[in-house]
């Protein structure tokens, strides 16, 4: 049996030893004659009425404790228990005052907070002064609740402000999620230090100089990962060795697609957009260079730099290189000598 059962019960036993007593009483009324001088000698009519008294203060606690007391929709609130409502409830300030509501813990002190900085929302939670304490907790079950949302038309929907502590933290999971916005760079003009996410998962920051979208850089990440993310090593792939073939020839350009080659733990992502590794210039029979440069750009020999640079009485001689994809994920190397060279071009890493 449990604790409202009893309850229930006792105030049903309460309810029928007052019956009771009232009736009794009515009986006495009828016989007792009442004092004409002085006061009423004590009688058992008025042992009675105390007796029925505390009956009924007890029945009153016994019932108050099956039906909690709840302020109704439109009436006060009570303090210390459940108030429920019909109907939104909306406190609005009748003055200039910014605070309208607030809840203080009772160990909040008004020095802690004016050393941190000030509130001017209508709604404030004060936390306390020291100790592991929140001003405001929310809580949301489920994977499309929130437990705070912040909604703006352009302003900023959140904000996490701290002298020198932390202003935004993501405990427990440490996950962040941003929304995409359309691939490239954004469109308009950024706050200081703002930082998007495109449709194609690449993260632009403010560069504080120029005019929109010059302000705006792209974060470009060296990856020598596997492209699955799933933080294995990419294994360094040999992307080309003309030795196959006919050496190329002097003055000749030979465009060679990088973005989408490999397999596995040596695949070089569609949305790459630079290399780094080694270019080797082999079986060459005259001295000269290499340069590798985007596909698309245009190549000048006689100003523009080289990439590997060889002469006769060796077999092959190699360099490292770092260089961007131009049109279609590719790469283009020169061939800058009066004879004829094979080359070879091996990847160690990738930029996304």
């Amino acid at each position: 049996m449990d604790h409202t059962h009893e309850l229930e019960e006792q105030v049903q036993r309460l309810t029928g030893e007052v019956e009771e007593m009232r009736a009794r009483m009515a009986r006495l009324e009828s016989s007792e004659p009442g004092q004409q001088n002085g006061t009423e000698p004590k009688s058992r009519r008025g042992f009675l009425k105390f007796g029925a008294g505390a009956v009924m203060g007890a029945l009153g606690m016994a019932a108050a404790k099956v039906m909690p007391a709840a302020a109704l929709t439109g009436n006060p609130t009570l303090l210390g228990t459940a108030n429920a409502a019909d109907a939104p409830t909306t406190i609005q300030t009748t003055g200039t005052a910014a605070r309208v509501f607030g809840a203080m813990a009772s160990g909040f002190t008004q020095a802690q907070l004016d050393l941190a900085g000030t509130f001017n929302a209508p709604l404030q939670g004060l936390g306390a002064a020291s100790g592991n304490a929140e001003g405001v907790d929310a809580w949301a079950q489920g994977a499309s609740a929130y437990g705070v949302f912040g909604l703006t038309d352009a302003g900023t929907g959140v904000v996490g402000e701290s002298n020198t502590g932390i202003g935004l933290y993501a405990k427990r999971s440490g996950r962040i999620r941003q929304e995409g916005r359309p691939a490239g760079a954004p469109n308009y003009l950024p706050n200081n230090f703002e930082q998007v996410r495109d449709a194609n998962g690449v993260l632009w920051i403010h560069s504080a100089t120029g005019a929109a979208p010059s302000m705006w850089r792209r974060v470009n990440t060296a990856r020598f990962d596997t492209a699955d993310g799933t933080g294995g090593f990419f294994k360094p792939l040999r992307l080309i060795d003309t030795r196959s073939g006919a050496a190329k020839p002097g003055n000749s350009t030979t465009t060679v697609t990088v973005a989408g080659r490999g397999a596995g733990a040596s695949l070089i992502p569609l949305d790459a957009i630079g290399i780094a590794g080694n270019l080797t210039a082999v079986g060459y029979d005259q001295s000269g260079f290499l340069a590798m440069f985007p596909a698309g750009a245009t190549y000048t020999p006689a100003t523009d730099p080289s990439s590997v640079n060889f002469i006769t009485g060796q077999y092959a001689i190699a360099n490292s290189f770092i260089c961007g994809l131009g049109t279609g994920g590719a790469v283009q190397v020169f061939v800058a000598t009066p004879g004829a060279t094979h080359f070879i071009i091996d990847i160690t890493g990738y930029f996304q």
